[in-house]
């Protein structure tokens, strides 16, 4: 019972905006006596994973982070990812990347696999610094759009606060009620859309899920004018290589491997 009731303390941080909350907070959203929250706030301090923040609040502290980190290492290794990256860049004859989600400093997007066709980094127009700030973000693009659909509400309060990098195309939906506000259209279509986020360029994203955790997003860039209307065929590719790799996530390894 102690222990589900620690539990349900740790999993209110991930529920509610913010990354400070009182007991009273908390006891709200676990439906627990605050006397109780208190005293479970109290005894996580001394193994770090609670941290107490003046005056009063607590946050997620390094323990918490331990413990994520040994589980994300379990993951398996995404250099397994090129074969279905490769085949939805020829299906496409686009750009296709692999994003995973890196939470550190804010969430954000880190670089994981790609397979460019006949592209390349360069095509992009962006120099290295743009290239590093605007690829990161999960302000810009449909792979931030398509990761930060799956965050919790206190991550996706982090990202709101983020600025839309310099480097962005006109594209980029800037407003911060209306990135908000698409999200749960994303969640509920499991693909999202770009147009000019990234000057001259269009694409399609779908999430790559570890259970019911974001690990990351499938996306496939194209010249906007070589994408096509009609994105049928691009959406279609693009969530088969993110279901895949999904699979490949779950089991360590790709259960259907593909011949080429």
């Amino acid at each position: 019972m102690h222990a589900h009731r620690v539990m349900l303390v740790v999993q209110a941080f991930t529920a509610l905006p913010g990354t400070d909350h009182g007991p009273s907070e908390l006891a709200a959203a676990t439906g627990l006596n605050i006397a109780v929250v208190y005293r479970i706030l109290q005894s996580g301090i001394a193994t770090s994973i609670f941290l107490r923040v003046p005056p009063g609040r607590y946050r997620l502290g390094p323990g918490a982070a331990r413990i994520g980190m040994q589980a994300m290492a379990t993951t398996p290794d995404m250099r397994d990812a090129r074969p279905a990256l490769e085949r939805l860049s020829r299906a496409v004859d686009g750009f296709a990347l692999l994003w995973v989600l890196s939470p550190y400093g804010g969430p954000r997007k880190a670089y994981a696999a790609s397979a460019p066709g006949r592209y390349d980094f360069e095509s992009l127009g962006l120099g290295v610094a743009d290239l590093v700030e605007v690829g990161q973000s999960l302000r810009v693009g449909a792979s931030g759009r398509v990761i930060a659909a799956h965050l919790s509400p206190s991550m996706v309060s982090a990202v709101l606060k983020q600025p839309v990098p310099a480097g962005a195309g006109p594209g980029a939906v800037r407003d911060a009620a209306a990135y908000a506000a698409s999200l749960a259209e994303v969640r509920e279509a499991g693909y999202a859309v770009s147009r000019e986020e990234v000057t001259g360029w269009s694409a399609v994203a779908a999430p790559v899920m570890w259970g019911d955790a974001v690990y990351g997003a499938v996306c496939v860039l194209k010249p906007s004018s070589l994408m096509p209307e009609d994105l049928a065929l691009p959406v279609a590719a693009t969530t088969a290589a993110a279901e895949r790799l999904t699979l490949l996530t779950t089991a360590g390894s790709d259960p259907y491997p593909l011949a080429g």
